[in-house]
């Protein structure tokens, strides 16, 4: 029987890993000299048959109740040191006398008390053995300041949450009631909360509170004495607390004044009114630029006006001795085959002179680096180079796997004292590429040297009430946004910058992040104390987030470059004051933020504004990025967004109403009215330059009456708004795909919603995919065709990410709307790597002539090797123009594992097709099929479901 050895080595510290080796393989003793210092080892001797043929332990996988004691062989050795220590020979013997029982348990019981399991394998067991946190976000209660009675309160959270929490509001979020809880953004609020402190804890050297956000002017007390004063919400902080601790119970009070308040006395000291267009207040009272909080709190076009106060995110104490990593930045700077190159700057804090060094695990493997650290008291910086061997890359999704190494760099001091920073790291290089052609000049994205299309949305906070009850959000968003073939997100500059949650899901699933800094649609006051903030604000922000992978850019702000150029803001001031406010601007977006950016994050471009051009200028479409509002806000048809295409278009949407559920759970049926009261209130974009009254409602039903016919009933037009949004987004994205390499990216306006509403997004509230998410999806997949009319001539265009050409065929059929065909083409079609290419003009007049255009419809097909990779429908007319026979729609419905297919079988052209059932997912929807055709769909749900269940639409009668 073949023998297979598991080698388990103990580091003197205390730390475990396995190594396996075998069958038949021995390991000795001279191939582990390589380890620092001394180590306990135990190899054991398995019968091979006992693995289950596996070749290797698996990450994850339990150890077989069959590895008994009498099935294990130990052979205990312990290798002599390298660099001999006596306090580590203390160390082996201690982790030895508690081996022994853990020996007596059995492997089983072992490995579960060791095995901090990674999917490279064990990890080591960090060993802090002078670093201890307590949470403080458990026994708050807070109260309106100098009023009697405390309530139970939630941290992180905000005091909306807690006064609902508490049935002190109503749901803000129904009909009217945002209006009544206005009141709350006046008013000063008190929180608090009581911990213990152990002797131990308060004999280390260094003790901090770790306020992690607090929104956003707060007053902070502990045991009666203020420690700190608060004024930005986006900054974390940290405070020296040792001499204002004491043991067993300890207060801790936060005291946050309004910010509506405080605002307008910045606003009366300032004596000038800032733009602030979207903020729902009068002009002398738009306060959010005087105030560093998030300005979509103030309102926006698609959320309620919600000035929240409070924890909004974690409070940690932390103690330590001697010494700890502060901060770390990594930057790939090399990439071969073989080896990537990493260059490490560490800052570390001391509390006295001493000295050690900084050894780094990779996926929990030590890689032999010994970087020696002498420490005086207070802040050290240090770099360092080190390599990871036969690298594999992080990728964008799509492209391949983004790939992240586990990596550890531990601090350990003379005394033995250690401190662990560990994070995900992917190796991966981006560049932002701007070069001169005959157009303008570039704007695209290289990752790893390859150009990538970027594809994606804006995304808004997942809730209008900021706080750590986001993560609950943060996985479905990052899940829909993959399911939909995305490979970028822009976080908008007008909210918040996102918990590290997000930065880390984004990079596990190869999303790239637009980062703005948190300014958008105002200007800035230029006092030295505001700018101060922005500044501690920006290497606040670069620092928590720039070893992410997902970190591609860093932008200045949204629209402000724009706005002084086209919304008159330059018309509402004299010369003076205007030239304050250009130097203000100029002095935080070209000196403050990119300055940061250089010094704290050079690996990363820095943009100034979106959108804008090269050199600072404004948006020109020949260069740098574009916000394409031409449709929607200037009322062009979606054939405009073939018309000079931008080289990179960071916004551009339209709206549609969300799902009936949705509607129904903040509004009453006697609501049920497309313009009722409740949905003008729900309504949030004001349009009116075009007449007055006239919003966002209006301009769905505008759109609506363009394309289709706009049905009376609500349920229909709501049905019908989602069709309109999703054939403006399919036609955008078509178009700018279609445009590479000339466009090379499109962000669509908006992924997801801040409350239930009416709104641009294709993810409503409730993450209820629209009509126009499942068109993102299609006009996002990895290779498309797509088409473009022009007079008598169809333009069929391949669209392919793919890194290598292939060969297909391309099929053209031509076919009545009762299914009659009248063409049909096949013919070769070479489809180029990771480009656009147009394939062939058909000129089909003949047929329109003779038939008549709202006949007739056209599929195309790319196929290879027997396998449709990519197909389109073309029609010739708008929708409300087709002649749709009538149709009675057949289907079958049939259980499957994990829900429900529906097959359907169209006789005729079916058009607009969607299932509606409530809070069930779907793999398509709201699709066409053409005549002759069949499409089954998978329902993933949990309900019992029969044919009546489904409430199926379409627009044929």
């Amino acid at each position: 029987m073949a023998v297979t050895t598991l080698v388990l080595i103990i580091f003197a510290t205390g730390k475990p890993y396995w190594v396996k080796a075998g069958p038949d393989t021995s390991l000795s003793v001279n191939k582990l000299h390589h380890f620092p210092c001394s180590s306990l080892v135990y190899s054991i001797d398995v019968p091979s048959i006992e693995l289950s043929n596996e070749t290797d332990l698996k990450p994850n996988t339990e150890v077989p109740d069959a590895f008994s004691r009498s099935h294990i062989n130990w052979k205990k050795e312990v290798i002599f040191p390298k660099y001999p220590d006596p306090i580590l020979q203390t160390h082996i013997f201690e982790v030895i006398k508690a081996e022994r029982n853990l020996i007596n348990q059995g492997l089983r019981t072992f490995v579960q008390a060791f095995g901090n399991r990674t999917r490279q394998g064990f990890f080591p067991q960090n060993n802090e053995t002078n670093f201890m946190e307590i949470n403080l976000n458990d026994n708050w209660q807070f109260r309106k300041v100098n009023d009697n009675k405390w309530y139970k309160a939630t941290v992180p959270g905000t005091v909306h949450n807690d006064l609902l929490d508490n049935n002190l509001i109503d749901d803000p979020f129904y009909r009217f009631n945002e209006d009544k809880v206005q009141w709350v953004e006046d008013e000063d609020w008190e929180y608090r909360t009581v911990f213990n402190v152990t002797m131990e804890m308060l004999e280390k050297q260094a003790l901090q509170l770790y306020f992690q956000g607090l929104d956003t002017y707060a007053h902070v007390f502990l045991n009666g004495q203020r420690i700190h004063e608060s004024d930005n919400m986006f900054v974390g902080f940290r405070v020296d607390c040792k001499p204002y601790l004491k043991e067993e119970e300890n207060e801790l009070r936060i005291v946050f004044q309004s910010p509506v308040r405080r605002g307008q006395e910045r606003l009366d000291r300032f004596g000038h009114p800032l733009p602030a267009a979207n903020e729902l207040a009068p002009a002398d009272k738009r306060t959010n630029p005087f105030t560093r909080k998030a300005p979509f709190h103030y309102g926006w076009d698609w959320g309620p006006r919600l000035v929240t106060s409070g924890i909004w995110r974690p409070v940690l104490l932390q103690a330590w001795d001697e010494a700890r990593i502060k901060d770390l930045y990594l930057v790939t700077t090399e990439i071969s085959e073989n080896r990537a190159k990493i260059n490490t700057r560490i800052e570390l804090r001391a509390e006295e002179e001493t000295s050690g060094f900084v050894y780094v695990l990779v996926n929990g493997v030590d890689i032999g680096i010994r970087h020696p650290i002498n420490l005086a008291p207070g802040i050290t910086i240090s770099d360092f180079t080190f390599h990871i061997e036969n690298p594999k890359l992080w990728w964008p999704n799509g492209l391949g796997d983004p790939y992240l190494y586990d990596l550890s760099f531990i601090l350990e001091t003379q005394s033995g004292n250690q401190h662990t920073h560990s994070l995900r790291y992917g190796v991966r290089t981006i560049q932002l590429v701007q070069e001169s052609d005959e157009l303008g000049r570039s704007f695209h994205f290289e990752v790893n040297g390859i150009p990538v299309f970027m594809k994606g949305a804006n995304v808004i906070p997942p809730e209008t009430l900021t706080a750590e009850n986001e993560h609950m959000t943060y996985s479905r968003m990052i899940e829909n946004a993959v399911a939909a073939n995305m490979n970028m997100l822009r976080v908008w500059g007008g909210a918040v910058y996102k918990d590290n949650l997000f930065y880390q899901l984004c990079d596990e699933n190869g999303l790239l992040v637009w980062q703005d800094f948190m300014f958008a649609c105002s200007l800035q006051p230029g006092n030295e104390e505001h700018l101060e903030n922005i500044r501690q604000e920006a290497e606040y922000n670069i620092r928590r987030l720039r070893n992410h992978a997902s970190i591609a850019l860093w932008c200045g702000n949204n629209e402000n470059l724009h706005g002084w150029h086209h919304w008159g803001w330059q018309d509402m001031y004299d010369d003076e004051m205007k030239q304050y406010l250009w130097n203000t601007y100029q002095w935080i977006f070209y000196e403050i933020l990119p300055d940061a950016v250089n010094r704290l994050d050079p690996k990363t471009s820095y943009w100034s504004s979106s959108p804008s051009s090269y050199g600072d200028q404004p948006a020109d479409r020949k260069s740098g990025d574009e916000h394409d509002w031409t449709i929607w806000f200037g009322h062009k048809p979606f054939s405009a967004f073939w018309e000079e295409v931008p080289r990179f278009v960071s916004e551009w949407g339209l709206q549609a109403y969300p799902a009936m559920a949705t509607i129904d759970s903040f509004a009453s049926p006697a609501d049920r009215q497309w313009n009722s009261a409740v949905m003008k209130h729900r309504q949030r974009s004001r349009m009116d330059w075009f007449q007055e009254g006239f919003d966002g409602n209006d301009n769905i039903r505008k759109y609506m009456e363009m394309y289709y016919n706009v049905p009376e009933d609500f349920d229909e037009f709501v049905y019908v708004s989602q069709l309109m949004q999703a054939k403006g987004y399919k036609t955008a994205i078509e178009a700018h795909r279609s445009s590479m390499p000339h466009c090379m990216g499109t962000l669509y306006w908006q992924l997801n919603d801040v409350w239930p509403t009416i709104s641009w997004a294709t993810l409503d509230y409730y993450y209820r995919w629209k009509a126009a998410h499942y068109a993102v999806k299609k006009a996002f997949s990895p290779v498309i065709v797509t088409t473009n009319q022009q007079e008598e001539l169809v333009n069929i265009y391949a669209v392919s990410d793919k890194l290598l050409p292939f060969d297909a065929r391309l099929l053209v059929k031509l076919v009545t709307l009762s299914g009659r065909v009248l063409y049909e083409n096949e013919m070769k079609a070479e489809v180029l790597a990771n480009s656009s290419k147009l394939l062939v003009q058909e000129n089909l007049m003949e047929y329109l002539d003779k038939y008549g255009k709202e006949n007739l419809v056209m599929g195309i097909q790319l196929i290879v090797e027997k396998q449709v990779v990519a197909e389109n429908i073309h029609y010739f007319t708008e929708p409300k123009n087709l002649k749709l026979p009538g149709a009675d729609i057949n289907y079958q419905l049939n259980k499957t594992e994990d829900g429900y297919q529906v097959t359907f079988d169209a006789e005729v052209l079916i058009k607009g097709l969607s299932v509606e059932i409530p809070d069930a997912d779907f793999s398509d929807n709201f699709f066409d099929l053409l005549p002759g055709t069949q499409k089954s769909i998978a329902i993933h749900t949990q309900k019992k479901l029969n044919r009546e269940d489904l409430n199926i639409r379409y627009l044929n009668p």
